[in-house]
């Protein structure tokens, strides 16, 4: 392999002897697991260009790693080689863009996603303790972001644009306040997008605590989770609702699926786990039945071209998709900018847009019906894999809750995705990809389906110090 000679040809020069005995050689793995910290961070209340610059440090730091250590060989598993050819697909049709520099620009923040994730992938298999802290640190961030968007939205807080058409809407309990948080640029479908790509981390954060039967933390992280799924219909974005409806409705099949094969079938399943789900569903349903604002909203997506948000999206998707029929191969050319001035000859009057509010639409009119397709089997790949690893009986449970996490990350974004586009935002990106690092650092390592080797005992140990703190 090219870049395997390239690495052992390097490894074995002066200057690769040299900066194997460096104190920052030495100390490679905490300075680089301190950067992910701090990318992770900075995504809760930083500009996008910080974030994608820390994410790029991270990268470059890994990169040094591997040309540094001495036999370190670079193999791709089956997904990362999807998702490489999803890359190449993106360069060619940056190549046919009418608007290179534009796109140019668009397909270096598409690099920089990726190769924070290779990078998540190469840091975490081989530093698989710090899953687990990567996952509680999330969970602190949900927490605190959510605590701010529950009191946001109690406030009556002012919005910064003109988020819900308020035309139909009678009652004044009926106006949804719709919390932001701290994300930059302020944008409550932003937050909710990095709520929904977030409230995984924070299921695993109890699965964990379960499983290590630790009261404590079982508290804090079904606090934490409370306080996201609160803080997401906070948010008002429908597009998230649906998200976590996603979320709700995975996490659903998999709790009977589980209960099923524990108890042989339904019929058997003790009464008090019977309770418990249905507890959950009509805490959900009082949530939705009992707060006006928010009956309105979720009763506000079946009105379509009455409600102007929606009839605003639907224009947009109209021309999109002619966007993308007279350039279904190569697409437009990546990125905000480029996408502008293209769906300029094709919008409505008066009806302006940044991307096309949907994510595949968004791909396909970008890159062309190949990178759709590719970018699609990555995630069934991945999907694919996730529940053949559940089913593997040698795996370590605490494995299956982390990786389980990934599925419910996926099919959560994905959901809310088919409605907006607030997916290409690097603080959703970030957790997004980090979360499927973690999936393939336990599942997957040197391009082969392997027993999960990230020992229970280091969980434990790391239990043990947060019980002693």
């Amino acid at each position: 392999m090219f870049i395997n000679a390239i690495l052992a040809r390097f490894q074995k020069t002066k200057l690769a002897s040299i900066l194997k005995d460096s104190l920052l050689f030495n100390n490679i793995d905490e300075i680089l697991f301190a950067l992910l910290i701090a990318t992770i961070i900075s995504t809760a209340f930083m500009p996008t260009g910080v974030i994608g610059l820390l994410a790029l440090v991270f990268a470059f730091g890994c990169l040094f790693k591997a040309f540094v250590k001495t036999g370190e060989t670079a193999e791709l598993s089956l997904i990362n080689k999807i998702l490489i050819f999803y890359l190449l697909i993106v360069i060619i049709s940056l190549m046919g863009s009418s608007y290179f520099i534009l796109s140019l620009k668009g397909i270096l923040k598409t690099f920089v996603y990726i190769a924070f994730y290779f990078a998540s992938v190469y840091f975490l298999s081989e530093n698989r303790k710090k899953i687990v802290p990567t996952v509680f640190l999330v969970t602190g961030i949900m927490g605190v972001e959510s605590i701010i968007a529950i009191v946001q939205n109690l406030s009556h807080i002012e919005a910064i644009a003109t988020w819900q058409d308020t035309t139909n809407v009678s009652d004044p309990t009926q106006v949804i306040s719709r919390a932001y948080g701290t994300l930059q640029p302020f944008n409550p479908n932003l937050l909710a997008g990095y709520l929904i790509a977030g409230i995984s981390y924070v299921f695993a954060f109890i699965g964990i605590a379960v499983f290590n039967k630790d009261k404590k933390l079982i508290l804090t992280g079904s606090a934490a989770f409370l306080l996201t799924f609160l803080a997401i219909f906070a948010t008002g974005c429908r597009g998230a609702y649906l998200g976590l409806f996603a979320f709700i409705l995975v996490l659903f099949v998999a709790v009977l699926f589980i209960l099923k094969k524990k108890f042989g079938s339904f019929r058997q399943i003790k009464t008090k786990y019977k309770l418990m789900l249905s507890g959950f569903v009509a805490f959900l349903l009082g949530i939705i039945l009992f707060v006006p604002s928010i009956t309105q909203r979720i009763l506000s997506i079946f009105t379509l071209r009455k409600d102007s948000s929606i009839s605003f999206r639907m224009n947009v998707y109209e021309a999109c998709y002619q966007m993308f029929l007279d350039n279904k191969f190569l697409g437009i050319g990546v990125g905000n900018k480029n996408f502008r001035e293209i769906y300029g000859l094709y919008m409505k009057t008066g009806f302006d847009a940044l991307g096309a509010y949907s994510v595949p639409l968004e791909i396909a009119v970008e890159s062309g019906i190949f990178a759709l397709v590719s970018f699609v089997v990555f995630l069934l790949v991945i999907i694919y894999r996730i529940i053949k690893y559940l089913n593997f009986d040698g795996a370590h449970p605490v494995h299956k809750i982390l990786v389980f996490s990934t599925l419910l990350t996926i099919m959560a974004t994905m959901a809310h995705g088919f409605f907006d586009t607030v997916f290409f935002r690097p603080q959703i990106q970030i957790l997004f990809w980090v979360s499927v690092a973690i999936f393939h650092s336990i599942v997957i390592k040197r391009g082969r389906l392997k027993k999960s080797r990230l020992q229970g005992k280091t969980i434990f140990n790391f239990i043990k110090k947060i019980k002693t703190t």
